[in-house]
């Protein structure tokens, strides 16, 4: 059986959706990036939150609320 990656639009996203993504979870943003999650950096800076999402072989998706 095959996962589909769980696609991420950053406009409907929250805290708890966010924090349920692990390491190995496909994800896909909605500007065409998408790769396995090999590692995830949450930052908690000025009331901000910040997620990296470093996908393997594919960059890095970025998200802040």
């Amino acid at each position: 059986m095959e996962k589909t990656a769980t696609l991420i639009k950053r406009a409907s996203l929250s805290v708890n959706q966010l924090d349920n993504i692990k390491i190995g979870d496909l994800l896909s943003d909605e500007f065409g990036k998408s790769g396995k999650v090999c590692e995830i950096e949450k930052i908690n800076r000025h009331g901000e939150f910040h997620y990296y999402f470093k996908l393997f072989k594919s960059g890095t998706i970025l998200i802040i609320l």
